[in-house]
Parts: structure tokens; sequence; C-alpha cells
């Protein structure tokens, strides 16, 4: 960098698009390691079973402190597994592909709800400001209209 200039982070949409990507691209991992690899991969099931409810978790949340997103992934995952494992051995539907697309297809969805909530947060706050903005600069303005007209003795 000869400019000196300090780079930029990428704006909320490049980073709203990248997250959703990774949504597409968690499903389409459970949906091969379900479908294609026929769940027979012990290790490919196990990294979908924890790596996609945990970014499910981890990506959206960027805002929260390291340590309360890794809990709360930790948590996400622990809770996510079970209780599908639960529901479909209660039902007599357990199949370990089944499992992989349930899990995945939950947690996909929550990651698209969240990143999608904070995208509408994130333009609320934005609005907000704008607005905060304008009334400040409104008040500055009446001021120093005010201030250019003395009234004196």
């Amino acid at each position: 960098m000869t400019s000196g200039a300090v780079p930029r982070r990428p704006t909320r949409r490049v980073r709203h698009v990248a997250s959703l990507a990774g949504a597409v691209l968690a499903l389409a991992a459970g949906w091969w390691v379900a479908v294609v690899l026929d769940a027979r991969s012990a290790p490919a099931v196990t990294a979908v079973l924890l790596v996609v409810p945990v970014l499910a978790v981890l990506v959206p949340t960027h805002r929260l402190e390291p340590v309360a997103r890794v809990v709360l992934a930790v948590g996400w995952v622990l809770a996510l597994d079970t209780v599908v494992a639960q529901v479909m051995l209660a039902f007599g539907v357990w199949d370990v592909g089944v499992g992989v697309l349930v899990v995945t297809g939950i947690s996909v969805a929550v990651w698209v709800g969240v990143e999608l909530a904070t995208r509408r947060g994130d333009r609320a706050t934005e609005d907000r400001a704008a607005e905060d903005r304008a009334e400040g600069d409104r008040a500055e303005g009446d001021r120093a209209a005010g201030s250019a007209v003395e009234v004196g003795p």
C-alpha cells in the first residue's frame, strides 16, 4: 500500500451476501453428506452435525462478544442435535441421513432468519442515526438563525 490508506471493512451488504452464500454452501454440504455419500462416512456426518449448526450461530451473531458467541454456538449444537435425535427416535423414523438433513435444514433456517433480522436491525439503526443527524442539523440551523437576529434595546 503506497497510499498509506487504511483498509476498509466490508460493507454490511457484502457481509450479508457472504453470510447467505455461506448458508447455501452449508445446505449443500448437508445434502451432499446425506444424499450423495448416503451418510456412510462417519467423519463427514460428524463434521456436518457439528460445523453447520456452529456456523449458523457464529456467523450472524458477529456483534456479540467472542466468548458469548462460542457459548451460544456450543449450546445450540448440543440442544439441536439432541432434540432432533430424540424426536426422530420417539416417532420411530431414525435414520442418519434424515437426521443430517433435518439438522442442516433447521440450522440454515435459523442462520438465514438471524441474518435477515440483523440486516433489518442494521437498517433501523442507520435510519435512526440519519434522523438524529437531520434533527441535529435543523436545531443547529434554528440556533444559527436565532442568533443572527438580535433584538436589542
